[in-house]
């Protein structure tokens, strides 16, 4: 009778002990999973670009990934290259997604701890505006043109369940518009060394998540190209203010001013102040503008000092007095 129970005892222990084994081979595999591994939800982010001029690049070197969390408030920030990438979102609940081009030298971005709030703005121009212009645009910065700017924007992100791999191409969209700038010389061209220009009334800021410009102009200085008959520019924008992405511009009283300085063959300075907001009421994405009756006299270039003039700078500036709005066409 003792053998017996003893034999029993011994089953018994050895059925606790199999079933303890496998519980805790259960738990340990809990625990694996919940420890060891990455079980959160997972994207698969792939980018498509717009088309853009083969002067320009294909796509920028870098993008920045801003993963909004609506329980916490909080976002994080993940770097992924212009294809796309793998992204983790965490043990929070993201919601939304921002997303912009990392690679810019003359951007800058604020307020990005929302998405719907967060904007980009260009740095400050390297020289001042010319006291005419100054007086046309009393209150605008005077800004470098901007970067090419790309950026898009995920309101709700699909539901993404644990050890879930979601496909996300993601559209990329094209914030900066491009104006070709010309201007027509009739006379005295060939007078002509250094030229930059100004194009004032502006947007200055650009939102993220929808490309609207809010109000308020700034003015944008650029260098210029010579060519044998004109003087011309290539300049990057984000357009006119108080613009709706995708929508249309309503005519309000806004003025838009083209400048152009240039410096002469006897080293002196000469302004040319053109209102051009007629051009871009019908173009307040990019486009061309074009003034032309330039002229330089024989009597401005003439020079009777016998001092060597140096043309390869804008320093030591004489400059010729103009009437404001005597150049105004």
């Amino acid at each position: 009778m003792t053998c017996v129970y003893s034999m029993c005892m011994t089953a018994c222990m050895r059925f606790l002990e199999s079933v303890s084994l496998v519980i805790l081979l259960f738990v340990l595999e809990s625990c694996r999973e919940d420890l060891c591994y990455n079980h959160f939800g997972e994207a698969d982010v792939s980018f498509q670009w717009p088309e853009t001029p083969s002067s320009q690049p294909e796509f920028p070197e870098g993008v920045t990934m801003m993963v909004y969390d609506d329980d916490s408030g909080q976002y994080t920030e993940n770097f992924l290259k212009p294809t796309g990438g793998n992204v983790n979102f965490g043990s929070g609940s993201a919601s939304s997604i921002l997303i912009y081009n990392n690679d810019t030298e003359c951007i800058r971005f604020f307020d990005l701890s929302s998405p719907t709030s967060a904007y980009a703005t260009s740095v400050a121009a390297d020289r001042q505006v010319s006291e005419s212009l100054r007086k046309l645009h009393p209150d605008e910065p005077a800004l470098s043109p901007p970067d090419m700017l790309y950026a898009a924007y995920i309101e709700a992100i699909p539901d993404v369940g644990k050890h879930e791999k979601l496909e996300l191409p993601i559209d990329i969209k094209q914030l900066v518009c491009t104006y070709e700038v010309f201007y027509e010389f009739e006379y005295g061209r060939n007078r002509v060394t250094l030229a930059r220009g100004a194009l004032a009334g502006m947007a200055e800021t650009v939102l993220l998540h929808n490309g609207a410009t809010p109000r308020g102009g700034a003015t944008l200085l650029y260098d210029c190209d010579l060519t044998e008959e004109d003087v011309r520019a290539t300049v990057l924008s984000f357009g006119v203010p108080g613009y709706p992405f995708g929508g249309t511009v309503a005519r309000e009283a806004r003025r838009n001013t083209l400048q152009l300085e240039v410096k002469l063959s006897n080293g002196k300075i000469k302004e040319f102040v053109f209102d051009v907001s007629d051009q871009l009421a019908d173009q307040p994405r990019g486009g061309v503008l074009h003034v032309s009756g330039l002229r330089i006299e024989d009597d401005e270039s003439s020079s009777d000092s016998g001092f060597d003039v140096d043309i390869d700078d804008w320093d030591n500036q004489e400059e010729i007095d103009i009437p404001v709005g005597g150049q105004v066409v």
